[in-house]
């Protein structure tokens, strides 16, 4: 076989691989809105990288038809291939978003590491995980709780991250009454150019303001982005790259 026979197969292989876990990413670890953050793109990036460009790379290097080390040098490709992919899939995988949480203007993502930390309920949590908000954080009742509330936070950590025994799964009644006073997004959408070619591109989409959306703070991974979510669909619309003030946390 030759060289290039060598290079091609090998590429043809990792591009289905590739194929095919970008699948998995996409529509089981990442679905919208989760896909389009860049975090995840960077992940995207390396996996590609790792499997379309290095693997086929070093074939195309170090074949040589009449090579007497032939068999060793590409179980060598090939261990490294497959060794750096499991890698770059595994820290893909290990940070994918389980569960969302809803507490005071803002929503939580929670990965598999931080889900068994809170103390939720795992089989309640479904795959791939929905556009939709699957629990809430009860806001604390007394000046008491809200102390314990504050209690539990640890490493840096919102202590949203830690009261998974507290989380209530979120129907369609319970997100209805989320009505907190959030007339002033527009003017934090349109108060510099990138947010509003945010909104304007949202808008355009979408068509005019639904009087059921909120905009929460969307706190994922390393995103401090703001989701426009449907109180009476109980559905994410959207995540937009703005920005929300620091009132919209938790006082």
């Amino acid at each position: 076989m030759s060289k290039r026979n060598a290079f091609l197969i090998h590429l043809a292989i990792s591009i289905l691989v590739f194929s095919v876990l970008l699948m998995l990413i996409i529509y089981v670890w990442y679905p919208a809105p989760y896909f389009d953050m860049s975090y995840r793109i960077g992940w995207i990036k390396l996996i590609a990288f790792v499997d379309v460009v290095i693997g086929p790379g070093l074939t195309l290097l170090v074949y040589k038809a009449d090579k007497p080390s032939l068999r060793f040098d590409m179980s060598v490709v090939v261990i490294l291939q497959v060794t750096a992919l499991t890698w770059g899939v595994w820290n893909a995988w290990s940070v994918h978003p389980r569960l969302n949480v809803y507490f005071d203007s803002q929503v939580y993502c929670l990965d598999s590491a931080e889900l068994n930390v809170s103390g939720f309920e795992q089989t309640l949590v479904s795959s791939p995980m929905p556009a939709k908000l699957m629990t809430i954080l009860p806001y604390p009742e007394s000046p008491e709780q809200k102390l314990d509330y504050l209690s539990k936070a640890s490493g840096g950590r919102s202590m949203v991250y830690f009261l998974g025994q507290k989380y209530q799964l979120a129907d369609q009644e319970m997100t209805s009454q989320l009505d907190q006073d959030q007339s002033g997004f527009v003017a934090v959408a349109t108060a510099n150019e990138h947010n509003k070619q945010q909104w304007n591109r949202f808008l355009s989409e979408s068509g005019e303001i639904n009087p059921d959306w909120r905009y929460y703070r969307f706190n994922c991974i390393e995103d401090q982005r703001t989701i426009v979510f449907n109180r009476s669909s109980n559905k994410i619309e959207a995540v937009l790259d703005i920005a929300l003030p620091v009132s919209w946390e938790f006082q």
